[in-house]
C-alpha cells in the first residue's frame, strides 16, 4: 500500500489552510508567507511524483521527501528551540517522516 500521495496531500492541504488563516503573512512577514508557500509546493509536487509512480518511487519522489523531511525536522528544531511549536509542527514531521519512509520501502 502506497502512503507517500495521501501523506503529501495531507501536508499540502495543511500548508494552505495555514497561508489561507493567515492572508496579513505575505505584508508583515513576507519570508515566512513565501517560506511556507514553497513548503506546500514541495508537498504539492511530491504527491504528484508519487502518484505518477506508483509502484517504484524514481529520484523525484525520494529527492522532494528527503527534503520534505529535512525541511520540516529543521522546522521542528528551530520551534522547539524557541519553544513555540505546536502540533501542526509535529504533524509535518511526522507526515514528512511517512513520506519518505514509504518512499524508500517502495524503490
Amino acid at each position: 500500500m502506497q502512503v507517500t500521495a495521501p501523506a503529501a496531500f495531507a501536508g499540502a492541504a495543511d500548508t494552505a489552510w495555514f497561508l489561507v488563516q493567515r492572508p496579513h503573512l505575505f505584508h508583515e512577514a513576507r519570508g515566512r508567507a513565501l517560506g511556507s508557500a514553497a513548503f506546500g509546493a514541495l508537498w504539492f509536487g511530491l504527491a504528484v511524483t508519487s502518484l505518477a509512480q506508483r509502484r517504484r518511487p524514481g529520484a523525484a519522489t525520494l529527492a522532494l521527501a528527503g527534503t520534505l523531511a529535512a525541511g520540516n525536522a529543521a522546522l521542528l528544531v528551530v520551534h522547539l528551540r524557541h519553544r513555540i511549536a505546536g502540533p501542526r509542527v509535529f504533524g509535518a514531521a511526522a507526515l514528512s517522516a511517512v513520506a519518505l519512509a514509504d518512499a524508500v520501502r517502495r524503490r
